[in-house]
This record gives structure tokens, sequence and C-alpha cells, in this order.
């Protein structure tokens, strides 16, 4: 009796292990095709700012660049200061472009006039419209590593520089806040 149940589960043990085999390469491609949120680091910031060029106005010189955070948000709040430091060191924009990082918490966001460029962290998803508005209202280009806010319009330039590099842009948050790019820009961005 004991070697029937034995080999009984024996055979159900085996054909989980043959499913689970079977199904693992898929839910792998599946997993590895899914561009996935991480925190904003200096390869991201790169790939942003290599879109600057490509602005029929150009910005150039120095600019603020907003880091737009939640302060009641430990993982927004540590991603804001790693961008900060990471401009604070020899970061350097596209044509000798200077970025003065400047912290902006979404629950204060007057301080985002005189920026032309803004980075929100992860975690602002509840803030989305008020980040917009004040975008939109200053004309400034917004980017983010978290691609939902592009997708809801509310961002203009979503980034991804891993596993590959892939910019995602919404038209529409871009003419909202008047931000426009030449004929080029548009054959090297995935339009939302």
């Amino acid at each position: 009796m004991y070697s029937q149940q034995y080999r009984r589960s024996q055979r159900i043990l085996t054909n989980i292990q043959a499913w689970i085999k079977s199904i693992l390469p898929m839910v792998v491609t599946v997993m590895l095709s899914l561009p996935a949120f991480a925190a904003t680091d200096e390869a991201d910031l790169a790939v942003g700012m290599k879109t600057l060029p490509l602005l029929t106005n150009k910005i150039t010189g120095t600019t603020t660049l907003a880091i737009l955070f939640d302060p009641a948000n430990a993982a927004s709040k540590q991603e804001a200061s790693g961008i900060k430091a990471i401009l604070d060191g020899n970061f350097v924009g596209p044509d000798e472009l200077k970025l003065n990082g400047m912290l902006v918490p979404v629950n204060d966001l007057s301080k985002i006039t005189g920026s032309k460029l803004a980075v929100l962290t992860d975690g602002l998803s509840a803030h989305y419209d008020a980040i917009s508005a004040a975008a939109i209202s200053n004309g400034i280009l917004t980017m983010s590593t978290d691609l939902s806010c592009v997708q809801a319009n509310k961002c203009v330039l979503g980034i991804v520089s891993k596993p590959h590099v892939e910019i995602y842009y919404s038209r529409t948050a871009a003419e909202a806040a008047r931000i426009t790019f030449g004929q080029v820009f548009t054959m090297l961005v995935k339009q939302i």
C-alpha cells in the first residue's frame, strides 16, 4: 500500500517538474522583455539628456533640473538624493550643458518654477495630475524611469537604460507643456 502511494506521489512530482521545466523558458522570456522600474541612475540620466539636442528649442548653458520626490516615501527620497549626487558630481549634459539639480518635494511644486527639466522618482503616481499641471504651466520637459507616468500622459519621456536603451514618448504630455522635438526624434522613440 505504501509503495503504491509512493509511486503515485513520484508520478505527480515528476509531472509537476516537467510542467515547470516546460513553462520556465516562457516565464523568463516574458519577465526579461518587460521594462521594470529601477531607481534612476547615471545611465538613465545620460539617456534622457541625449534627447535634449533634438529639442526644437535647445537648452544651453546652465539650467536647473528639478528632481521631484515624495518626502513621505523613503525610497523616493533616497532616489532623489541619488540623482542629486550624480548631478552634483561631474555629470555634464550634451553640448556642455551644466545641470543644477534641485530637490522639489511634491507637496511644494511651486519650487519647480524656473526649471526647464524635471526628473520624477518612483512612487509619485498619486501626484501625477499636480506634477503635470505644474509642468504644463511652466513648459517643463518631464522624464522618469517609471513608465506608468508616460503611459498616463503625465510625463513627456520614459527612460529605460537596461538591458537596452528605450525611450518612450507621450506626444499628449509634450504638446500640453509646449515641448517640441525635431522629426528625427520621433524615429528614435516609442510613442505612447
